[in-house]
């Protein structure tokens, strides 16, 4: 059953919200720019940070590029498993016999998204032997939460989902649903100081970060996958790599990061997912596939530049970029293989003529839109296992690509460069890339990064890459811009 309204909880809920507001959003323009967050008068960071405090130790965190839709989720009124390589189709089946069994009462009747939403998270490859650090992490998830709070521009609204048995009294489950909410009430009008300000560590003392693969050898890795390519094996393999942070001071918390990433990548996708006491966060700029009323959205994102330090070295590398054979080929690479996919699944697809500049933080992608039209009777679960895993996270062509990496790569990737995001009852959804990402640990942080490796590629080149895109998690958890792997 869901249950849903607006976000109002009586007087209860807006005791706070003066002292929590966030600070305006500026588009580029210098224009202020409404936001999911600003109508709600109140941080939606802080429902994700009551979680424990309510005992709930599964929570999600979604923001969409410009704080445009928030979802935070806390708690489990069911979750749905997967294991192995038919996860996509499993989950979409007990998907569609959980939303038409739900009983949804509401006021005004919610449309986007339609309740029951579920979050949910994937493992980047089933058939690779996964390790104790991603534990409680399976190969799909699905989860109903117990709270659900949405942020949109049209206001606020909270959805309480609660599994009923059919032996359920209705008066003991009216009493129940009320303390509920009187607890949430009384968590968000006194909640944890989580979220005060805190400095970047100012020298790496406290902090020892180490390569899970020695450099050396991950760039002997990129050698023998261009020689491959070479002798026409596959035609691009993306590698990736990690590294661990460690924390002697205290333990990494997520709402700190989020709070950094949320001010730092702004045009990105922030997700985080708190389950068996670890936490999976980043901040994305590749959404996988979005869809809603039928229309589906996707992107190829491949190609990448840092950004200059200066505005005319930001253009000169922007434009390098752009005129780039390597970055170009390998862009292109992702742009057919996604309008490949989509042929199965949708009508009327359309791509952008040539790639745009997509622009981060620290770092400059390749990008190219692409959209279509869902044939009927088709949902966006069944999309991810068609997109999944795209060129840019994983190779071309898949299965080769695939098999190089089991074979060569030595990283259990988890949920790294998958699927993550939600879906609702209506099969709308959008689910992103988890790339720019950690997992978090008590005083362990694991951060991913990777590079599409093509016939041309160079591996102190790739390796330089790969540090580029560490900045966004490592300045999350609070190391200096000009700290990296060479300052500990």
């Amino acid at each position: 059953m869901s249950v849903s309204g607006p976000l109002t909880l009586a007087r209860h809920l807006w005791s706070f919200s003066i002292a929590h507001q966030l600070p305006a959003v500026e588009n580029a323009n210098g224009t202020e720019q409404s936001t999911a967050a600003a109508s709600a008068g109140f941080d939606p960071l802080l429902c994700f940070a009551i979680g424990p405090s309510l005992g709930f130790t599964e929570r999600f965190y979604w923001q969409e590029p410009g704080g445009q839709r928030i979802l935070v989720g806390l708690g489990s009124a069911a979750t749905l498993e997967a294991q192995g390589p038919e996860r996509f189709r499993q989950l979409a089946g007990a998907w569609q016999r959980l939303a038409s069994e739900a009983l949804v009462a509401a006021k005004p009747a919610p449309t986007d998204p339609k309740p029951p939403l579920l979050f949910g998270g994937f493992a980047f490859d089933p058939d690779q032997p996964r390790s104790a650090l991603w534990e409680g992490f399976p190969d799909g998830l699905l989860m109903l939460p117990a709270f659900l709070f949405t942020f949109a521009a049209s206001g606020p609204t909270l959805t309480l989902n609660v599994l009923v048995a059919a032996d359920r009294d209705p008066l003991q489950l009216g009493d129940d649903i009320v303390a509920q909410l009187e607890a949430l009430a009384q968590a968000l009008s006194s909640p944890p100081d989580v979220l005060p300000a805190m400095p970047a560590v100012t020298t790496p003392s406290s902090l020892h970060l180490e390569s899970l693969l020695p450099p050396a050898v991950w760039m002997e890795q990129v050698a023998q996958a261009v020689r491959q390519i070479r002798r026409g094996a596959y035609e691009k393999v993306v590698l990736a790599r990690a590294v661990r942070l460690l924390r002697q001071d205290r333990s990494f918390e997520p709402e700190p990061a989020l709070r950094r990433l949320r001010e730092g990548y702004q045009e990105a996708y922030l997700f985080a997912f708190s389950r068996a006491g670890s936490c999976f966060l980043g901040a994305t700029p590749e959404r996988l596939v979005q869809a809603q009323g039928g229309a589906l959205e996707t992107m190829a994102l491949a190609g990448s530049a840092p950004r200059g330090r200066t505005p005319h070295e930001d253009e000169q590398r922007a434009r390098e970029l752009l005129c780039s054979s390597k970055n170009q080929r390998e862009h292109q690479i992702v742009v057919e293989m996604l309008r490949q996919a989509l042929a199965s699944l949708c009508t009327a697809i359309h791509s952008d003529p040539e790639p745009h500049l997509r622009r981060l933080k620290n770092i400059q992608h390749l990008e190219t839109r692409i959209t279509g039209r869902l044939q009927p009777g088709r949902s966006i679960l069944e999309a991810l296992e068609e997109l999944h895993p795209t060129p840019a996270v994983g190779g071309f062509p898949r299965a080769a690509a695939l098999a190089a990496i089991r074979a060569g790569e030595q990283l259990d990737r988890g949920w790294y460069a998958a699927p993550i995001g939600w879906v609702d009852a209506a099969g709308n959804g959008s689910f992103a890339v988890a790339l720019r990402s950690a997992l978090l640990r008590d005083h362990e942080a694991t951060l991913f990064a990777g590079g599409g490796i093509v016939a041309d590629s160079d591996p102190a080149s790739e390796y330089a890459e790969t540090r580029w895109k560490f900045r966004a998690m490592l300045g999350a958890l609070g190391v200096e811009e000009d700290d990296d792997e060479n300052s500990f």
